[in-house]
């Protein structure tokens, strides 16, 4: 497919938004195509028309698994390929303040649920050694991950997004191997879906409630069939599971 106007009109959206959410992907994608008379009947070979000319400048349109509180959303989201320690996104944050974002990381992946407080986010710069920020660093620090759509603000929780677990994936499993998961499915990195508590599967929530509904089951069983333990911690009738359970290390 050749590069078009339709193109870059979609790709300085989403560098725009960095994130592009479920029907909103769509509509975009053909408001575009229809901007600029562009046939719109192949999004993915529009994507990949479009991740071809980012090489040069090693950035990339991934589609990712946004993980809220009320539920799993699909979205496409523009990510930085550069290995750097601070990436091109971060390199506006001062070194304590990536000390602190590290450190929310770490809380988070350590949670029961795939989230921390956000107070508890904020009093963690007290156990920073030799750290130059005050609370009320530490409170617009917070703010500012979520404005840039590092992390997802609940009502009284924090919780990495799509962008942070799509760009940061390699550090993220470097560091982190034993709480972050591949979704046995999409094979997209999963922090606050369900794991099995006999093998090493994981899956999205969405993507677990998709599998059991297809097969009509009456109550959860892991999707390897090499495995298929029956999964007591999860509910189908409950999409969205208040406390993760931490029963496997990779």
């Amino acid at each position: 497919m050749e590069y078009t106007d339709a193109h870059r009109l979609f790709l300085q959206i989403i560098t725009k938004n960095r994130i592009l959410y479920g029907p909103e992907v769509k509509t975009t994608y053909e408001d575009c195509c229809q901007k600029y008379n562009v046939a719109g009947n192949n999004l993915q070979e529009f994507v990949v028309t479009i991740n071809r000319e980012l090489v040069p400048i090693q950035m990339t349109i991934r589609k990712s698994i946004q993980e809220h509180d009320s539920g799993d959303v699909q979205c496409f989201v523009l990510v930085n390929l550069l290995t750097t320690k601070a990436t091109r996104g971060l390199s506006t944050y001062s070194p304590p303040e990536l000390t602190l974002f590290r450190r929310i990381i770490e809380e988070v992946l350590n949670s029961e649920g795939g989230e921390i407080r956000a107070i508890e986010a904020i009093n963690l710069v007290s156990d920073i050694p030799n750290s130059r920020l005050r609370i009320r660093d530490a409170e617009e620090t917070l703010e500012k991950l979520v404005q840039d759509k590092w992390l997802i603000k609940g009502q009284h929780t924090v919780s990495l997004s799509a962008l942070a677990t799509s760009e940061l994936q390699k550090y993220l499993e470097e560091l982190y191997s034993d709480d972050v998961h591949t979704c046995y499915f999409c094979k997209i990195l999963t922090i606050k879906g369900y794991k099995c508590s006999k093998c090493q599967v994981a899956v999205h929530r969405m993507c677990g409630h998709n599998f059991w509904s297809r097969k009509n089951a009456d109550s959860p069983i892991c999707p390897d069939p090499n495995c298929s333990e029956v999964w007591g911690h999860v509910s189908l009738t409950n999409s969205v599971p208040t406390k993760r359970t931490k029963t496997n290390k990779t």
